[in-house]
């Protein structure tokens, strides 16, 4: 039997019962008896799709190492519950990685390692490797484990996980943050030298900022997404955590850059600068704004705001210029993103986390699988992707999809302004979190319960900067009384990560010397 012949029996002709049950999904009305004439050219489109396969496409290769699955870690192994997996992919034997343990958020493609996505579906097995683990294993580092997460991305606290919350090393009680909570906790806790989050709508900075730990949300594009399980092309971000801002450079340099199958759609060559030497720079001369909403438009903790005072002075005894700015349309950004987000959700969902419009590899197994699974076990969908995609849905169907076409186009002009505003300031400052990292439930809690507590001001200041593509730094700062870091963001133009590596690093060296000594 031919491969083709094979396919004809999967992908079978419809009915004209088919036709008219499938046209309705989409709100068109047939006449009576349209379905038999249309059944020619539907029928033709269907048996052409369905016979894709016999189409080769292009290969990719995978990195050849040593390649341990590993396990899932004992309490004792891993006590704060970073890890969903710990396992040995080797990387090369020399380069500016070699000798780096690497975890990355278990919605990564590491090659041979189960991923799970951080939720109960069956764990799905990838053949290939995402680029930016590629990029790790040819510079010499190894991955060690796969990262705690919130259930596909839905949640900021970690509770949302299938395998209960990662813990902040600072404090076990608290949350280490999400949706990369994982990430934060094994970077400070010292399990791993660095690690990869994956930043949605602050999921890469709040982990950081929660742990007391550096990271960047580089410019949308620069870093490439193609092995990261997707809620949207458009506001997905690979992030680099390490406990220095040093190292965080040093992996931006390694994982950056075009490549073929990013989805982002930037696919030009783009210079990556060796952004550890912005060290020395210093940033005598910049003029930075530091954004007033970011720090009254929500309820600021009172070591936030002595940090961010903090920071401006610092700054200014470093040289800049830093100026108290007003900018009414930041708070504006962030009640855009939630309802704008649903809709980005949704169409995850519905094209089976494949999405269209884009020029990017699709792993066509790894599409197989979710799809599979989330539609055997939708019951156990996160309850943030539930109410998303509903959401969308029923816009889309009562009100014609019209509110997303305005959310989308508002997007664009808060993008638009916050390029006009970085045309006259070389840097933007504001808090990363307005609080330290909150505590985590002490007993099993209701759904409803938790997405009814669900601090939606913890994205204020980060989401605005996934729909604009900006890149933004978050660089820990002053300790409360507990024993927990605030954060300052770093906001900079387009592919300009260079000159917020300049202030981090001020910020860094300043903030390192009021660091008291127990954290």
């Amino acid at each position: 039997m031919t491969r083709m012949e094979r396919n004809r029996r999967t992908v079978r002709p419809p009915s004209a019962g088919d036709i008219e049950e499938t046209a309705a999904h989409d709100g068109i009305e047939l006449a009576g008896g349209e379905a038999e004439e249309l059944s020619g050219i539907v029928t033709a489109l269907v048996m052409a799709a369905g016979d894709a396969d016999r189409f080769n496409p292009p290969e990719v290769p995978t990195f050849q190492t040593s390649r341990d699955p590993g396990r899932r870690p004992s309490v004792t192994d891993d006590p704060l519950n970073a890890f969903i997996r710990m396992c040995d992919v080797q990387g090369a034997d020399q380069g500016p990685l070699s000798g780096w343990r690497l975890g990355v958020k278990d919605n990564i493609a590491v090659a041979g390692v189960p991923m799970t996505n951080g939720s109960v579906f069956p764990p799905f097995v990838p053949t290939l490797d995402s680029v930016v683990v590629e990029r790790m294993l040819k510079a010499g580092g190894s991955i060690v484990g796969t990262l705690n997460m919130d259930d596909h991305g839905g949640g900021a606290t970690g509770v949302m996980s299938a395998f209960g919350p990662a813990r902040n090393p600072l404090d076990p009680s608290r949350t280490a943050g999400g949706s990369s909570g994982g990430a934060g906790s094994a970077v400070a806790s010292g399990a791993v030298d660095g690690a990869l989050g994956v930043d949605q709508g602050g999921s890469g900075r709040i982990p950081a900022a929660c742990c007391g730990v550096a990271t960047v949300k580089a410019t949308h594009g620069l870093i490439p997404t193609f092995g990261v399980t997707p809620i949207d092309h458009s506001i997905d971000y690979v992030t680099p955590l390490a406990r220095s801002v040093r190292e965080v450079a040093i992996l931006l340099e390694v994982i950056a850059g075009e490549d073929w199958r990013d989805p982002q759609g930037i696919h030009i060559p783009i210079e990556i600068p060796e952004y550890r030497r912005a060290e020395g720079e210093g940033v005598a001369g910049l003029r930075i704004g530091l954004i007033d909403e970011s720090v009254t438009g929500v309820d600021c903790e009172p070591v936030v705001v002595e940090t961010i005072n903090d920071a401006v002075g610092a700054l200014e005894q470093a040289g800049a210029e830093v100026e108290r700015i007003s900018f009414r349309e930041w708070s504006e950004a962030s009640s855009i993103f939630g309802p704008y987000v649903a809709h980005l959700v949704g169409n995850m969902l519905r094209t089976e986390g494949g999405s269209h419009g884009h020029m990017g590899y699709i792993d066509v197994d790894r599409m197989h699988a979710f799809a599979t699974s989330r539609r055997a076990q939708s019951r156990e969908l996160n309850p943030y992707v539930k109410c998303w995609t509903i959401a969308s849905r029923y816009l889309m169907e009562r009100y014609m999809n019209v509110p997303f076409g305005r959310l989308h186009n508002a997007r664009l002009e808060s993008r638009r302004r916050i390029s006009e505003l970085l045309g006259t300031w070389d840097l933007l400052i504001t808090p990363t979190i307005p609080f330290t990292a909150p505590k985590l439930p002490e007993a099993p809690t209701p759904i409803a319960d938790l997405l009814a507590d669900s601090k939606a001001s913890v994205a204020f200041n980060t989401s605005p900067l996934n729909m604009s593509g900006h890149p933004a730094m978050a660089v820990p700062g002053l300790y409360d009384s507990d024993g927990l870091p605030a954060s300052v963001q770093i906001v900079a133009a387009h592919f300009d990560e260079f000159t917020a590596f300049r202030a981090a690093f001020v910020l860094e060296e300043y903030f390192a010397g009021r660091k008291p000594e127990s954290a």
